[in-house]
């Protein structure tokens, strides 16, 4: 089972990491600290930090509580962002997390190494500045992620697996019509490949594709898995020499919305070819199905990818209550039997 990050259940990364390492050692491959406290939020906390600074104005003000209530800022004229202006942190909370686990007995591994999600630039540019922030922010939004890559795997090595997260491509390519979806995915994935690329040789990288759970809805809505698998094709294809694909994640349903019942919908995933020995996570698992109905939906899920899949929900767990989380979790425990 795969844990795509957010847990709202724990108050801490020591007590996500306890549950993980105990109730769950046989079957969690990769220890997610759980983004606790404010990360629940993503990069919202981020968006409200940079708002500080005196080189950006607020064009618009939002709580963040659905996609029409968000922070959009602008830099001021007259003024250049670089790396240095952007207060990432992932790495100061990669190295907390690793001496948690250190300091619980548990430490990570190469074999169950710590997870950690790091956003896409063009994600945090797009949704932080609007349709011209991957354009006028993209290189210093990209050199200060790299920065954080670096220093992430300076950190933990083997030990470490960087999450690459990205609502801003699977919505954009599932966004488009038919026959430009590929020329979209090949437009995106471009971006997203300039920060693989950038990334030191020898790093390990998951990719979690996402359509949005923003209020616990998705942006988009998907007829088929056909725009997530031809993203996915575009990436894996085009994937940089020397870093590790460890895993494509697919969120196969939408916020509030359970995963289809048509086997028509999966039909799709025959035709997405993954490297020998990388997982596909099936982002299925779902509160709002039951039981018997969450087997078959992997069932159809594994008929059409011809693979066994691993399981996860379609985004992590922080814009559900802790008991539809709790829920989720019985899911896809369920769906590993």
């Amino acid at each position: 089972m795969h844990f795509v990050g957010t847990m709202p259940q724990f108050a801490s990364a020591a007590e996500a990491f306890t549950w993980q390492t105990g109730q769950l050692a046989d079957a969690v491959e990769r220890l997610s600290g759980g983004e606790t406290g404010a990360r629940l939020a993503w990069f919202v906390p981020l968006v409200k930090e940079l708002m500080r600074s005196p080189k950006i104005r607020a064009r618009r003000t939002g709580d963040w509580t659905g996609y029409d209530d968000v922070d959009r800022l602008a830099v001021r004229r007259g003024q250049a962002l670089t790396a240095e202006d952007i207060p990432l942190r992932w790495a100061r909370w990669a190295g907390e997390e690793l001496a948690v686990l250190e300091a619980l007995g548990t430490p990570a591994t190469r074999q169950r190494p710590l997870q950690v999600g790091l956003p896409a630039f063009l994600d945090l540019c797009l949704f932080i500045f609007g349709p011209t922030g991957p354009v006028r922010q993209g290189r210093a939004f990209l050199d200060a992620v790299t920065a954080q890559t670096e220093q992430v795997v300076a950190l933990g090595g083997e030990r470490v697996v960087l999450q690459l997260e990205t609502p801003a491509a699977a919505i954009a390519v599932a966004s488009a019509p038919p026959p430009l979806r590929r020329t979209v995915a090949e437009a995106v994935g471009r971006l997203l490949l300039r920060q693989v690329r950038r990334a030191p040789r020898g790093t390990r990288i998951g990719l979690h594709l996402c359509l949005g759970d923003m209020g616990h809805k998705a942006r988009v809505g998907l007829k088929s898995a056909a725009p997530l698998v031809t993203l996915a094709d575009v990436l894996v294809r085009k994937w940089p020499e020397g870093r590790t694909l460890e895993y494509v994640h697919l969120p196969l349903c939408a916020g509030e919305q359970p995963p289809s019942t048509e086997p028509a919908f999966y039909r799709p995933l025959r035709h997405l070819g993954l490297p020998p020995g990388t997982p596909l996570i099936a982002g299925i698992a779902h509160e709002n199905q039951s039981e018997r109905t969450q087997r078959e939906v992997r069932d159809m899920v594994e008929r059409a990818a011809g693979t066994q899949v691993d399981i996860a929900t379609a985004c992590g767990l922080g814009r559900r209550d802790r008991s539809q989380a709790e829920t989720a979790v019985g899911r896809m425990r369920a769906l590993l039997t």
